[in-house]
């Protein structure tokens, strides 16, 4: 199985998302060991590691093509893309159709955004990017209905698989909290990029309501600015919350972790919340990791009516409130830790549909749907232009036959040469 997508240690949801599922699709029977072509913005800014074969700049066209034909040499069954418009080059993704048209294997091209009635140069591109996949998968329900209403995007294309979410912990909420320096507080959470569409201010706004019947809450929010903001604007957003925070007093009911947090500090920051609120501002947002992992932690959420929430917290499994109001959020939350009964329920309800987006059953849907397109379509080779025909060199000719011999240890570094060795080869474990 070949990936296209950002992988860690870039530091950002979908690089967080590949890993896990090349993770959890290791743990079938007949998965073969997987083979990542990593995104970069800049590549040379990081060092990657087994399974990241190479690197390709998200700029340079030739480079992705170099990956489609390294691909079509090797012996991968099918390739597996993560698709995100901003980590192609842009709206444009010029270089990812020069890689979908070189390539010779079946693709699964996952749709982590899928925007509403969208405007002519994204709807054109996405119409694109699944007349040359074999299959779609989309997290959300409502996503189905928008790529056949908006994009024509035959249903019979599109398979709908959950967003995989970690093991919950074993801790007791106490002892989580413990852990934390929290003992004795309501611990209401935040985590994932910090960045302006994530409203975090209406939900700081919301505690002195909250703090005036449940004076010992105190709210973590967890999770460095995005690396996109901060070339952008460095803090500057999240210098204007901690000036909130201060202008209403709040400096011992906040608490900022401004870095990038590890899946098991995730785990134990859920364990240790009561109620999990996510106030983000775009009513389009089709898919949120952070949503998901909540939700089946077994924590009562608070959000706001974005898709994603509308389709996972249906059937009494979370609490909406209206966007852009700080009121409703510091009712719903009083209303959450004010009622045992309805904070159990929700925590109950959440973990039970958890359970099917559990990373290992995630994993699973995920290669009987590789299985089904190898199937459909035939493998037999295109032809590929002698100029542009990938040449190996002998630092990494194993790294095909590594890929199905676990035994054997990852190639040393060396270069990947296409056009003009324009990959950059990572393979050091």
């Amino acid at each position: 199985m070949a990936y296209l997508s950002t992988y860690p240690p870039r530091e950002c949801g979908i690089a967080t998302f590949c890993e896990d599922l090349v993770t959890s699709t290791l743990l079938g029977e007949r998965a073969g060991e997987p083979m990542v072509f990593g995104m970069e913005a800049a590549v040379g800014a990081r060092e990657y590691s087994w399974p990241v074969a190479a690197v390709v700049d998200e700029m340079i066209d030739e480079e992705y093509e170099a990956a489609a034909s390294y691909i079509n040499e090797s012996r991968a069954d099918v390739v597996s893309i993560q698709h995100e418009f901003g980590i192609f080059g842009g709206a444009e993704a010029g270089g990812l159709f020069r890689f979908l048209e070189r390539l010779n294997r079946p693709v699964v091209t996952t749709l982590h955004t899928v925007l509403p009635q969208p405007e002519a140069v994204i709807r054109r591109n996405l119409r694109r990017v699944a007349s040359q996949s074999d299959r779609l998968v989309v997290m959300n329900g409502f996503a189905v209905d928008i790529l056949e209403r908006d994009y024509g995007v035959e249903r019979a294309k599109v398979s709908l698989i959950h967003h995989g979410v970690l093991p919950p912990s074993l801790e007791t909420r106490e002892h989580a909290k413990e852990k934390l320096g929290l003992s004795g507080r309501r611990v209401l959470s935040t985590f994932g990029l910090v960045a302006r569409g994530k409203g975090l201010e209406y939900a700081i706004s919301a505690l002195p309501e909250v703090l005036r019947r449940h004076p010992d809450v105190c709210y973590l929010v967890v999770g460095q600015t995005h690396p996109g903001v901060q070339r952008v604007e460095k803090e500057r957003y999240r210098e204007e919350l901690l000036a909130l925070v201060a202008g209403l007093g709040l400096g011992d009911s906040v608490r900022f972790v401004n870095r990038y947090v590890s899946k098991s500090e995730i785990v134990r920051c859920l364990a240790a919340t009561d109620v999990y609120i996510t106030p983000y501002l775009d009513p389009s947002q089709i898919t949120s990791g952070t949503l998901a992992y909540a939700l089946a932690a077994g924590t009562a959420v608070v959000a706001t009516p974005y898709l994603y929430a509308k389709f996972l917290l249906g059937a009494g499994r979370g609490v909406l409130v209206e966007f852009r109001s700080s009121d409703a959020i510091a009712r719903a939350v009083n209303s959450v830790l004010g009622n045992p009964d309805l904070q159990i329920g929700l925590q109950r309800r959440g973990r039970i549909y958890g359970q099917q987006m559990a990373w290992p059953a995630v994993g699973a849907r995920y290669l009987r749907l590789f299985d089904e397109v190898i199937r459909e379509r035939s493998l037999v080779p295109k032809r590929v232009s002698a100029q542009l025909k990938l040449t190996l060199h002998s630092p990494i000719e194993g790294i095909v036959r590594h890929a199905t011999e676990r035994s054997r240890p990852a190639p040393p570094a060396g270069s990947l040469a296409a056009a003009d060795g324009l990959l950059r080869h990572r393979t050091t474990r």
